[in-house]
């Protein structure tokens, strides 16, 4: 084998090998949020506190499906095999990672659990909720890359959890009678754990979700750059 060869080979190999790493890490810190944070709700400073040592524990992983879709849409658009597909495997680690905790979380099935009742279906967000979401997207962004801290992050995610999506109300009706926090990865596990109960409105909502929240950090990375 050329030395040009060899090269390439250990190149390939290196770029699996970080891949891999990648994706332990996403399962693993998507194993935690699913087992400790949504339980807390995204407004307790618990769960800003878990967040951020989740994001220390597991260096390099975006643990949220919405913080992927960022990096998606504020990567090249038009690289599929360096933007597309490596973050499309995160969110589908993520969704393992998920669904392991909440096999876990239920005995493998044996404990009934009520996530196939409160599950939502699709609503698309009106305009004035998908300008919230991409403007929350912006901030969110801006606050995640220029601050660089995992706490700092952890807080901004509490802070702006609803507008990004990742809380809805559960109704009764006209009444509001709890509000459940997600991630979007325990949605979609939830839903494989229940049969594919609401599947394909969970994915609607997962993938418009993203992309609103990636546009807000497609904003805010643009507007940088002009200032």
């Amino acid at each position: 084998m050329s030395h040009v060869g060899d090269c390439s080979l250990r190149w390939e190999e290196k770029i699996m090998e970080m891949d891999m790493n990648a994706m332990k890490a996403e399962i693993g810190g998507a194993f935690v949020v699913a087992w400790l944070v949504v339980g807390m709700g995204w407004g307790s400073l618990g769960a800003a506190v878990v967040m951020a040592a989740v994001w220390m524990a597991f260096s390099g992983a975006h643990v949220l499906p919405v913080i992927t879709w960022m990096h998606m849409m504020t990567g090249d658009l038009a690289d599929a095999e360096g933007n597309w597909m490596p973050n499309g495997m995160r969110l589908l680690a993520q969704i393992v990672g998920a669904l392991l905790a909440i096999l876990m979380m239920t005995e493998m099935g044996a404990i009934e659990s009520t996530w196939d009742q409160v599950q939502p279906g699709f609503d698309a967000p009106d305009a004035w909720g998908a300008i919230m979401m991409v403007a929350a997207g912006a901030i969110f962004w801006t606050i995640h890359t220029r601050a660089d801290s995992a706490w700092v992050t952890g807080f901004a995610v509490m802070a702006l959890a609803g507008t990004m999506g990742m809380t809805y109300d559960v109704m009764a009706g006209d009444v509001v009678v709890a509000t459940v926090s997600t991630t979007g990865a325990g949605e979609m596990a939830s839903s494989i754990a229940s049969s594919g109960h609401e599947v394909a409105a969970i994915a609607q909502a997962w993938i418009v979700d993203g992309l609103l929240c990636g546009l807000g950090a497609l904003v805010a990375v643009k507007v940088d750059e002009m200032v």
